[in-house]
């Protein structure tokens, strides 16, 4: 009997087949590659990846299986998942499930035994695009039809309907307190502000900056998240009230969207940066540090205002990865600040927090 096939298609015609994965059907997406080794469902949970068909690129995933810690959110974010080979043997003694039932629960459609990396070298040649995900006995032609008049998921408002994450309490007693603003903040983030002792009240995307205002905090954390920052208006214009009133610190689409209201300028990349190895310098210092980054969307470096200075780099493509305001007290870096290698609180929080 012969297995069932599965095929991505990309906008601009190209096909890759493979084999169904996680629940069968058909998902429309922006597709995109992750470059990590490791960390597949904190990808899959983070909100970061709405919206995106997500190419994890490491030849074998799923060895060392899921567990109920390394969520980043409570969700699955992703519309698709593109694999090499799916490992059905976990080894690892944190897991407590196997990711394609973990995706099956959830309703993920997937798809393996694709050629990802010719998948990555085209979209590295040619761009991101939108992609989908149908069985081999598709209309290719019906379905390259509805891929082609299917909007892109960028072009809405991914981040209003984010459900609120739980917040962990401050270790050691309150020593801050802070509001975020949810663009998609992750677990991992509220943990480390939660051991350097703040208190943070999480608010819906679309708060207004009364209700930032209200909650009476030391300083604003927009923190997150997935998609186009040019359609979040709202988010960005809440952001250009508040400059001046609280401290802000911006990171991931956070980073974008303060850059929007201090008036810089946001385009979107030809592939964006998607993994846990980027090299980024901070220019003060000269100090270069790994990165963890998901975003397609980059502020340009020029023209800049005369009071926004450029504070982060990538090294690899030399893109614009940290700013600050040089009148008002507000930075943002576009990357997603992870503990260093002793386990500690990234120093983009302690810098922040410092200055409140």
């Amino acid at each position: 009997m012969k297995s069932a096939r599965a095929l991505l298609i990309l906008e601009d015609g190209a096909v890759f087949e493979g084999v169904p994965f996680a629940r069968k059907g058909k998902a429309i997406g922006e597709t995109v590659f992750y470059t990590g080794v490791v960390g597949y469902q904190e990808v899959l949970t983070d909100p970061s990846y709405g919206g995106t068909l997500s190419v994890l690129t490491y030849p074998i995933i799923g060895s060392y299986g899921v567990n109920d810690e390394d969520n980043e959110s409570p969700d699955v974010h992703v519309r698709g998942v593109v694999l090499k080979q799916y490992s059905r043997h976990v080894s690892n003694f944190r897991a407590t499930g196997r990711l394609e039932e973990f995706l099956i629960e959830r309703g993920v459609v997937g798809i393996q035994g694709v050629d990802t990396r010719a998948v990555v070298v085209h979209l590295r040649e040619h761009g991101e695009m939108k992609g989908m995900i149908v069985p081999s006995d598709a209309d290719l032609q019906a379905a390259a039809k509805e891929l082609a008049q299917a909007p892109s998921p960028w072009e809405g408002n991914l981040v209003k309907d984010l459900p609120l994450p739980e917040v962990p309490k401050p270790v050691g007693g309150v020593k801050h307190r802070l509001v975020a603003l949810n663009l998609g903040i992750k677990n991992s983030c509220l943990a480390q502000l939660g051991e350097l002792g703040c208190e943070v009240k999480v608010l819906p995307a679309g708060a207004t900056a009364g209700d930032v205002i209200e909650a009476k905090a030391d300083g604003l954390i927009a923190a997150g998240g997935p998609g186009n920052p040019r359609v979040l208006t709202g988010e960005k214009d809440v952001l250009k009230t508040l400059l001046g009133r609280m401290p802000i610190l911006g990171m991931g689409l956070g980073h974008e969207l303060l850059a929007l209201a201090l008036g810089c300028h946001v385009k979107r990349m030809k592939a964006g940066h998607h993994g846990v190895n980027h090299s980024v310098r901070c220019l003060a210092d000269g100090v270069s540090e790994i990165t963890s980054q998901h975003h397609s969307f980059v502020v340009e470096a020029e023209p800049l205002p005369a009071d926004v200075e450029v504070t982060h780099r990538n090294v690899n493509d030399g893109s614009v990865e940290g700013i600050r305001s040089t009148k008002h007290p507000a930075a943002s870096v576009q990357f997603h600040p992870a503990r260093d290698d002793w386990g500690k609180p990234n120093k983009i929080f302690e810098q922040f927090l410092s200055g409140l």
